[in-house]
């Protein structure tokens, strides 16, 4: 009996071995259990925003300290920035931020697609003294042709010379006001819309095109042919100091005498907002560009007019490229700084203590 007894124990004993879990009988070596991997605690980053600087490049020691103070003092986490009320900056365009003129390079593809608007009007806007009849007799007898062989056609040289000739007879004529708002008034029957698109895809190919001059002959042989300029430049330090600015929280503006179709093209290149771009604006005519220009013209006192009106307040930082630039840079007492080239504005600047810097675009 008791033989079956501790037989009877001895198998209830291996059961219940065999029921417990290999794992749960196995004993755990805890040396050979894996370490678990040390935390490492990363560097805090810093989201707090940083003071813009200018990028290196041709920039006056002077100059550059000046401008990097400035975007120090008047960026959007110094004391007393007001979003509402941002400091200003006002920059001229054509052959300052830019070399080259956008709005001849323009006006040239305009003249030499033969993409004008044409009709009497149109033709009314060339002065007669400038080529009007020779342009336009020339024109009516290849415009009916396949434009795949006008260059071949004689007419459509003394044609494409009189137009480029008209701008330039004007300007050797009257003041500058007058001549950069011909250019304006030559876009009349474009969209505005479309003439940006067209400027835009104009001055791509200008971009890609090394800069130089090009000879316009009405003929074989012309002995007086016109010159005008082709290729436009981006420059990096002109192009970084917009960036910086309006990283800085700077209200940045584009001021100059050049087609407003064609500038707003030209500044998207440096991120201004087409808002804060101010040229020559044509009056409209229904939901077409006029051959009326409206005023001020963006040029001498044209320009501080326009910023009075626009901002309604002296800039607080403005560049200038010439002599149309003296009266915005008259206009208040922020910071000043001229681009060299022009010795009378040079002078004044000797004379009011403003910065001068070497001209990027020469």
């Amino acid at each position: 009996m008791r033989k079956n007894l501790t037989r009877n124990a001895f198998f209830l004993a291996l059961l219940a071995l065999a029921a417990v879990p290999a794992e749960a009988r196995r004993t755990k070596n805890f040396r050979r259990m894996p370490k678990r991997p040390a935390v490492v605690e990363e560097p805090a980053v810093s989201t707090a925003p940083v003071v813009p600087r200018l990028m290196g490049g041709r920039w006056t020691p002077e100059v550059r300290a000046a401008l990097d103070k400035f975007l120090a003092e008047r960026w959007k986490g110094a004391p007393g920035y007001d979003p509402a009320r941002p400091p200003v900056a006002v920059l001229p365009w054509s052959d300052a931020l830019v070399v080259g003129d956008p709005a001849e390079l323009v006006f040239l593809r305009l003249s030499t697609d033969v993409d004008f608007r044409f009709d009497d009007a149109w033709w009314e806007i060339i002065p007669g003294g400038h080529g009007r009849q020779p342009a336009r007799a020339a024109y009516n007898q290849f415009i009916s042709l396949s434009s795949s062989v006008w260059s071949s056609q004689p007419d459509y040289h003394i044609y494409r010379k009189a137009v480029l000739g008209s701008y330039i007879g004007l300007c050797r004529e009257v003041g500058r006001r007058e001549c950069r708002q011909y250019l304006m008034r030559l876009w009349a029957g474009w969209r505005e819309d479309e003439a940006v698109d067209y400027a835009r895809q104009s001055l791509a190919v200008e971009k890609s095109r090394p800069g130089g001059v090009e000879l316009v002959h009405a003929e074989a042989g012309d002995p007086s042919p016109l010159r005008v300029r082709r290729g436009l430049r981006l420059i990096p330090e002109m192009r970084d100091l917009a960036l910086k600015l309006r990283e800085a929280g700077v209200d940045v503006w584009v001021v100059d005498d050049v087609p407003q179709p064609v500038l707003a093209a030209s500044a998207a290149d440096y991120g201004i907002d087409p808002s804060r771009v101010a040229g020559i604006r044509a009056a409209p005519d229904g939901t077409r560009l006029s051959a009326s220009v409206l005023k001020p013209v963006p040029t001498r006192s044209g320009k501080a007019e326009i910023v009075k009106a626009s901002v309604g307040r002296p800039p607080d930082l403005a560049v200038a490229r010439d002599g149309a630039d003296l009266d915005l840079m008259s206009y208040g007492d922020g910071l000043r700084v001229i681009l060299s080239g022009d010795k009378d504005l040079e002078a004044k600047a000797r004379e009011k203590g403003w910065l001068i810097q070497p001209s990027l675009a020469r």
